[in-house]
């Protein structure tokens, strides 16, 4: 039986194996309290600088959608367009090249069941325009296939400096297109908040009406040059968890970014991944091959799934469960979306892309 095994290294943090081959790491060694909290000032003092900026040459844009977001109530049909529009412009000019033959946004559209979309965390000036990409396509898909009124509204995990660092207008927008702040600092300070946030986000996520969008890596993504495994937070796995506590099924996909760095006039990539799906019985909980087949899939992942599309996830051929078992699923979720990323790295076009958004 396929196994996963646990170790620790020197600094405490636990590291996943599958076969004996490491395959997910904690996360990296850490700057002290003071240091990250300096750092945060700094970042939040130039979110604000470049906001005004941004304010200032497009006053009128932003009091129009304003105006137009929020007289619309979230449940209606309308509130899909609304924000669709806005993820347009959000996103407008953006050449990208994606995976589109895959048909993976039209199977999403049409399975009417809600996602959690995991996204890598490459460039963070540049990345929240790649989501708002995705999820115009994504919104534009439940609009032509007529589930404006019943599909899942998207919430969006973010990082709560970055609304604070908003005017009161373009924060009231950003929160009614789905952001939900959290505080995202390393040393967070407000852990009761944050679970205030998970616990509407699971409610709406099993109720049918809420996509969740996650960077995974958080706060850990301003690490540049460390491994993705390195980098990648637990806190997406054990909210998966408690949902195969209530579901049948969770479904998670990620979306691997890419940037074009060696053609100036190339456009970027998105690679949208094969969807994971998580599932529970009384044996324990069954992970789905996902993109294992990707030829940038790591050999010892291969041979754990094998040929099996649904896989039972265990410790020493004994099931995970517990608590323990978010660390199993954060390895697999981390690998999928390393694979999505890389996918997205080797699709970026050397020329003309196949997608851009006009408004």
């Amino acid at each position: 039986m396929n196994t996963i095994t646990t170790t620790y290294n020197k600094y405490n943090q636990p590291i996943y194996n599958i076969q004996n081959h490491q395959v997910f790491k904690g996360t990296p060694l850490i700057p002290g309290p003071a240091i990250e909290k300096s750092a945060r000032s700094v970042e939040f003092f130039g979110r604000k600088i470049v906001n005004k900026i941004c304010d200032f040459f497009a006053p009128k844009q932003n009091n129009e959608i304003y105006n137009n977001l929020m007289t619309v109530k979230p449940e209606s049909p309308e509130y899909i367009k609304a924000i669709s529009l806005v993820s347009r412009l959000f996103s407008s000019k953006k050449e990208i090249e994606i995976n589109l033959e895959s048909n993976r946004i039209q199977k999403i559209a049409q399975s009417g069941k809600p996602h959690i979309f995991i996204m890598n965390h490459d460039n963070q000036s540049k990345d929240p325009r790649m989501l708002a990409f995705f999820n115009t396509l994504l919104n534009e898909e439940y609009l032509r296939t007529g589930q404006a009124q019943t599909c899942p509204r998207p919430k969006i995990i973010l990082n709560r400096d970055i609304l604070l660092s908003m005017n009161k207008n373009k924060r009231q927008i950003f929160e009614k297109i789905g952001a939900i702040p959290v505080d995202a600092s390393i040393y967070s300070t407000d852990k009761k908040g944050n679970a205030k946030q998970l616990i509407k986000l699971i409610k709406g996520f099993i109720n049918g009406d809420s996509n969740i969008f996650i960077f995974p890596e958080g706060k850990n993504a301003a690490f540049k040059y460390a491994p993705l495994k390195e980098k990648f937070q637990l806190g997406v796995a054990e909210i998966v968890t408690k949902l195969t506590d209530r579901l049948p099924e969770v479904n998670v996909t990620p979306i691997g970014f890419a940037y074009n760095k060696g053609y100036k006039t190339a456009g970027d990539s998105i690679y949208i991944g094969e969807t994971v799906t998580f599932k529970k019985d009384a044996n324990g909980t069954y992970a789905s091959i996902g993109n294992v087949l990707s030829p940038h899939a790591r050999n010892h992942y291969k041979k754990f799934f094998g040929n099996q599309n649904n896989t039972l996830i265990t410790k020493n051929s004994i099931p995970v469960k517990g608590k323990e078992i978010s660390e199993y699923i954060g390895g697999i979720l981390c690998e999928n979306l390393r694979i999505c990323t890389e996918e997205a790295k080797a699709a970026l076009p050397k020329s003309s892309p196949t997608i851009l958004l006009e408004v």
